[in-house]
């Protein structure tokens, strides 16, 4: 009876639909050749007793997309949803059923989005909850307790997941050995390897005890992942000998499938291990887990709550953090590693610089990385320079740079034993506080003769002047309408685009134009191809470093794959029909390179900074290393604002054209600049014919009488009467001068 049941049920109700359309069913056409729809029966549920509580609502919802009923699943789910009025019955069918269940059903789109919804509510009790510090105490409580509320407790304590490890730990440590501690050892032991990072960081207890708890964790949970942080505490003289066999244990089975075979592990190979990973960090920041928030979590001992505690870093700040601490550790073992030493006061230097903020002075004095780099010497901040710009960290390198501005030698500036200089490298580096620092290195350094890329200092400080604070671009394509578009592609993600329509053209532009940031040449590249093109900007040391974008159709992919590949910091991008096509394969790789843009802040401070040296280099001694003329037409456009000015008539007095002498002159006649500023531009012109000689037009030099004639200001008066007095004037007018005089003051001889 059970199966004819069904049956029966359909059977009527056909006969009532038949009962109650026979008009609608005689008005058809009598074709009977002719297929007649019928309308679509729900097929019925197969449960015989529909469920009632929400735990009976979730289980048929499982069962039904078992049987691929997804209409009554989503049925169900509803319902399920319209039955939680609280978390703690939505909890309640979680510890029933497991949270995979839900992810499960958050993955199936029919049930979407009501199955999403349950799954987020889920994930925010959970999240709410392992931060309750009651909530978790409450759990241990009853981890402690009865057999019967144990596993509940568990569970729970295994959803709230590394939140939870905190709070176990310091239990732990207030427990003592015995079978409290056994207990809530358990509890870690089943809580999965989601709560290896909190273990790591519980590796730096200073209690014996818990650091062996923990290394017999991660071995019960086979933590690859814990291997890098294994290396110190299994060969490191500063722990106890438990402490290391413990770690040598864990170590030799995770790495050589048993715990007994110690003796195939060392201490060579653990400092060898930890400098590789101290530069690998260092060189990769995207190897580190992210959380939601784009933030990493680091874990670590924090000693004024007894456990174990987290912190969320920039991943660019964490990845340095974590180099410094392999790189120390592996100074521990073997401290005479020159390469380690650098690499260890590169990541605290670059730390140090992005937690401060860029465009803030480092933090100085005793425990500051900046002093400890100062004590280490010129050779080991050097070595940290050229790492730095190898691997692309602008933070290092600009710090590097400051310190060797105080403690370099010449040698710095020359190199020594063939060597190339980092310092000089840096002049080309693709950032522009990099090329920047390198500049004022050179120039606090001090050299005495010229040398190799000594025109770089200057082209940098007179882009200082005038800098927009927009990186630039080089688009290199021989069709102007296509590099239009991309540049215009360029300008929605802040770059000022300039073009060249052939590789020789784009490498001359990038030779000698300074601040490049970015270099983007088309695949069909002529008059040099391609290759030639790519090959002469990575030989070129004022390009070597630039970032290359490839572009062209998806066709050529494989065909220039090759060349992407062995040119470092390079990347190929299909041709876009839209600039969301494009910045989608162009931002991944740009924002891996590119620092951030220039605060106003410090556009302004390398300006006031850039006019200084370049008024002490308008000295004879600095010209004759450093020919400013190329900055002329910059230092003229600062040369009326109040924070550069007067160091700006500095340095055009040192440049010997008739346009400078002139600049002053039209200076000097500007009624509406500030009166000290002319003053000083009067000085200055004065200085400047005696240097160069009289350069001026008759109509300039008329000009210049006059003024000095009507001005009533007794200070610029003044001014103008020593520039007056270099104008030549012949004996006649000599006379009528000292007449003139002696007739104002009624002298008489």
């Amino acid at each position: 009876m059970v199966r004819l049941r069904p049956i029966v049920s359909m059977s009527a109700v056909w006969m009532a639909m038949l009962l109650l359309c026979p008009r609608a069913l005689l008005a058809q056409a009598p074709d009977a050749t002719a297929v007649v729809k019928l309308p679509q029966v729900p097929e019925p549920s197969p449960l015989l007793v529909e469920p009632k509580t929400p735990e009976d609502l979730f289980r048929r919802t499982l069962l039904m997309v078992d049987l691929a009923r997804m209409d009554l699943a989503r049925q169900y789910l509803e319902q399920v949803e319209a039955a939680l009025p609280n978390d703690d019955l939505l909890t309640k069918i979680r510890t029933l059923f497991g949270t995979a269940e839900f992810v499960k059903l958050a993955g199936i789109k029919e049930l979407q989005p009501v199955s999403i919804r349950l799954l987020n509510r889920l994930s925010d009790i959970g999240k709410r909850r392992s931060e309750d510090p009651a909530y978790i105490e409450e759990l241990l409580v009853r981890v402690l307790g009865n057999s019967t509320e144990r596993e509940q407790a568990i569970v729970e304590l295994k959803n709230a997941g590394p939140l939870a490890v905190p709070h176990i730990l310091k239990m732990i440590g207030q427990a003592g050995a015995g079978t409290q501690q056994n207990t809530l050892v358990l509890v870690l032991s089943r809580m999965g390897r989601e709560i290896v990072p909190p273990l790591l960081g519980g590796l730096d207890a200073p209690e014996e005890r818990i650091q062996i708890v923990i290394l017999d964790l991660l071995g019960w949970l086979n933590a690859q992942e814990a291997i890098p942080y294994l290396w110190y505490p299994a060969f490191s003289d500063r722990l106890s000998l438990s402490v290391r066999d413990a770690a040598q244990r864990v170590l030799a089975k995770l790495l050589k499938g048993s715990p007994s075979k110690i003796d195939q592990i060392s201490s060579v190979l653990a400092s060898n291990q930890l400098r590789y990973f101290a530069r690998r960090f260092y060189r990769d920041r995207d190897i580190l887990p992210l959380k939601d928030d784009g933030s990493v979590a680091l874990w670590g001992w924090d000693k004024s709550l007894s456990t174990v505690a987290s912190k969320s870093y920039d991943p660019s700040i964490a990845a340095l953090l974590i180099s410094a601490k392999f790189a120390n550790q592996s100074l521990a073992l073997s401290p005479e590693q020159p390469e380690m030493q650098a690499q260890y006061l590169a990541s605290l230097l670059g730390s140090e610089v992005l937690q401060n903020g860029w465009g803030k002075p480092l933090p100085t004095g005793p425990g500051s990385a900046s002093d400890l780099a100062l004590t280490a010497g010129e050779e080991s901040v050097s070595r940290g320079l050229a790492e730095a710009i190898d691997a692309g960290q602008s933070s290092t390198a600009v710090a590097t740079l400051n310190v060797l501005a105080q403690i370099g030698t010449r040698e710095q500036i020359y190199g020594s034993a063939g060597l190339k200089s980092p310092v000089i490298a840096a002049l080309n580096a693709p950032d522009s506080r990099i090329q920047f620092a390198a500049a004022v290195t050179v120039l606090r350094i001090g050299p005495k003769n010229g040398f190799t890329g000594s025109s770089r200092v200057v082209s940098i400080l007179a882009r200082a002047l005038t800098d927009s604070g927009r990186s630039r671009a080089l688009i290199v394509d021989a069709d102007e309408s296509r590099s239009g578009v991309t540049a215009g592609y360029l300008r929605g993600v802040g770059y000022q685009a300039t073009t060249a329509t052939t590789g020789r053209e784009g490498f001359e532009k990038a030779t000698t134009e300074a601040g490049i940031d970015l270099i983007v040449v088309h695949a069909n590249c002529i008059r040099w191809d391609l290759t030639q093109t790519i090959s002469n900007l990575r030989s070129d040391s004022r390009t070597s470093a630039v970032p290359i974008v490839i572009y062209g159709p998806e066709s050529v992919r494989t065909e220039v794959a090759r060349l992407v590949s062995r040119s470092k910091l390079a990347v190929f991008v299909s041709e876009s029909a839209s600039d969301n096509d494009f910045l989608v394969q162009f931002q991944p790789f740009v924002q891996r390179v590119r620092s951030p843009e220039l605060t106003a802040y410090e556009r302004n401070q390398q300006k006031i900074a850039a006019v200084y040296w370049l008024a002490s280099l308008a000295s004879d001694q600095g010209v004759r290393v450093f020919d400013i003329a190329p900055a002329e037409q910059q230092i003229g456009r600062v040369a009326e604002v109040a924070d550069t000015g007067e160091n700006a008539l500095v340095a055009l007095a040192g440049i010997g054209t008739g346009s400078a002498q002139k600049k002053l002159s039209v200076l000097v006649l500007n009624t509406s600049l500030d009166m000290k500023l002319r003053e000083t531009a009067a000085t200055q012109l004065t200085f400047h014919i005696q240097r160069f000689g009289l350069l001026l037009t008759q109509e300039g030099i008329a000009a210049i009488h006059s003024a000095w004639l009507t001005t009533q200001d007794p200070a610029i008066k003044t001014a103008l009467a020593g520039v007056v007095g270099t104008l030549r004037p012949s004996p006649a007018v000599v006379g009528q001068r000292l007449q003139q005089f002696a007739a104002s003051t009624g002298q008489r001889p």
